[in-house]
């Protein structure tokens, strides 16, 4: 067994899960930089293995959508960053640093104000012979900003000039003139074929890191169209410009991807076949990876001693390291949950002070790390790597509780009264809904149940909804109290765990979070805007987070992600961006 040892991306399709961790205080886990292979692996002078296939576990049932501008789970955003090719590509370096490569882009200018990016095309083409032009990206653009469509990452393009008016038009009182003028407002042009400039309104160092995010790969609005309603699930109306196309897909269970021989880099482009597989169970993927039917496996629970340890053999290589991931709890705050308590910020802080993330990241996972926060580990502000620099705000609320019951208890029945609630701890339900019907799963829904009953008196209703659309037919029409989630950021900056509590957030969608509670928190946006220096936002950031996990108590973070994945021997040329996909095969080959 190979350790290798990445302040990564969860390098895994295999998505278990969107689960997040970190450890209490300001002591980050410790991690080395790897020894990685390059961005592109030089496969020459290796003996390569005549079949040029491998299969990976994939949580099929997380992938709803083929169209890149609607794509909204990691499942999706896998997929597309392999069969699309954007203007960058988050990728990392022989050292194994964090970086963004030229891809669709061959280089790009930045004007001395910080205002304009001015991308140059390289040659390369769809898969049905049409070339790639600036145009395609500035459909795209458009499209995700139009509020016909709705999209989830509209608020991509805010950083532009005319963004944020287009995305936020109302479509029962705007005109379709109107937002096809504000379309055509908005500041991404195409200069000529080859040749696309962005205007931004004002200085926004996360910007590149925004479009390497499949949201603002290139469109073609002349195949969206003759496909019309079956764009969405049937990739066969699709064209591709990446290194793979997609060939296969069974709803719910797998998808077939084969190499692309048009893609401008094929010659690098070693794997004729990628099979992703749907494998609910741990000891099953296990099972399979020990065979050589899984190229990598991300291991959980019971499973990741023995691989950590080196006790599952020599044939494979064990990659570990941070990813910008956080998994949480939000609330039900629309005025309708079951209980009819959620609108008191007592009693959510009471829900968050009374479970032990370490002992749940350690008990039920043995990895990851518990999270006092909500931006995780590793995640760079310019320069500076941000919890390297902010203690956690909600730590020090857990150290004044220190889970005794009696502390809790009382807290949670003062936020009651003042809520003009007079029941007793124990005539109190709360409904947590959840999906899953995993072992893992399962041992998950009883940890948080037994610790909000034993630490606050209460009843836990768990309801599991069978699958993902139950679920959110459960969720949106509010019949519950508290919800589980996992946020992944999509660029690598605090931004992009701190802006989705904004009122044109993503959060503000399903929790009952107001637009009037998300309009508080926009000065913290406002004031970030406003601030290109790295310390001056750092400290915006902190009291932004500070607001959203104590002050506000809009969720419970409970743990932040990490990479632990292993890798079979005989698979080398993977990378493992911090952000985007979760690992990138692109340039991967099998040994002999």
């Amino acid at each position: 067994m190979k350790k290798r040892t990445f302040a990564l991306l969860l390098a895994a399709v295999m998505a278990c899960s969107a689960l997040a961790g970190c450890g209490g205080g300001n002591a980050a886990p410790e991690t080395t930089q790897p020894s990685a292979g390059p961005q592109t692996p030089d496969a020459q002078g290796t003996q390569l293995a005549e079949k040029q296939e491998i299969q990976l576990h994939w949580a099929a049932a997380n992938f709803y959508s083929f169209d890149n501008n609607a794509n909204y789970a990691a499942e999706e955003i896998q997929v597309q960053s392999h069969v699309l090719e954007g203007l960058v590509r988050p990728t990392t370096d022989e050292a194994g640093n964090q970086i963004l490569a030229p891809a669709g882009a061959e280089r790009w200018d930045v004007s001395d104000d910080g205002l304009t990016y001015t991308f140059h095309l390289r040659e390369y083409y769809w898969s049905d012979g049409v070339q790639v032009t600036a145009q395609h990206f500035v459909d795209s653009f458009r499209r995700i900003g139009d509020p016909r469509n709705a999209f989830d990452f509209a608020s991509f393009i805010g950083d532009i000039v005319g963004g944020e008016a287009l995305y936020t038009m109302d479509t029962e009182t705007a005109s379709d003139a109107d937002i096809e003028a504000a379309k055509e407002a908005l500041a991404v042009k195409a200069l000529d074929d080859t040749t696309l400039e962005v205007t931004l309104a004002n200085p926004a160092p996360q910007f590149l890191s925004k479009v390497g995010a499949t949201y603002l790969y290139p469109v073609r609005l002349d195949v969206i169209e003759a496909a019309g309603e079956l764009y969405d699930t049937d990739y066969t109306t699709h064209v591709w410009c990446g290194p793979f196309v997609v060939t296969g897909f069974v709803k719910d269970n797998s998808m077939t991807l084969e190499k692309n021989p048009t893609y401008w880099d094929a010659e690098n482009v070693h794997l004729t076949r990628v099979t992703l597989i749907n494998i609910d169970e741990v000891s099953t993927q296990n099972t399979m990876f020990k065979n050589g039917e899984l190229a990598a496996i991300v291991p959980t629970g019971d499973y990741v001693q023995p691989y950590r340890e080196g006790l599952a053999g020599d044939n494979y290589s064990y990659v570990h390291g941070d990813f910008p991931g956080v998994s949480y709890f939000y609330f039900n705050r629309g005025g309708n949950s079951t209980s009819g308590l959620m609108e008191s910020q007592k009693v959510r802080l009471a829900m968050s002070l009374a479970i032990n993330r370490e002992e749940f990241t350690q008990v039920v996972f043995d990895r990851y790390y518990a999270a006092y926060g909500f931006v995780p580990y590793g995640v760079q502000n310019g320069e500076l790597t941000f919890r390297d620099d902010v203690t956690e705000p909600l730590k020090a609320e857990f150290d004044a509780y220190a889970l005794d019951n009696e502390k809790l208890r009382a807290l949670f029945k003062e936020g009651m009264e003042e809520l003009g609630d007079t029941r007793e701890l124990s005539e109190v339900t709360i409904t947590y809904i959840c999906t899953g019907d995993t072992a893992i799963k399962r041992q998950q829904q009883e940890y948080w149940k037994n610790a909000w009953e034993t630490a606050l008196g209460i009843t836990v209703n768990v309801n599991v909804l069978g699958d993902s659309s139950l679920f959110r037919e459960e969720r949106n029409a509010g019949r519950y109290d508290i919800g589980q989630a996992g946020w992944n950021g999509d660029y690598n900056d605090p931004m992009a765990f701190v802006e989705m509590w904004s009122s044109h957030g993503t959060s503000i969608r399903y929790s009952g979070w107001t637009e009037e509670r998300a309009a508080q928190f926009d000065t913290f946006i406002d004031r970030l805007n406003a601030e290109p220096d790295p310390a001056g936002r750092e400290k915006i950031f902190a009291e932004a987070e500070q607001w959203i996990v104590c002050d506000e108590v809009a969720a419970i973070p409970y743990m932040y992600s990490d990479t632990i994945l292993c890798v079979s021997n005989q698979i080398q040329g993977m990378t493992f961006p911090f952000v985007g996909p979760r690992f990138d095969f692109s340039r991967a080959y099998v040994v002999a």
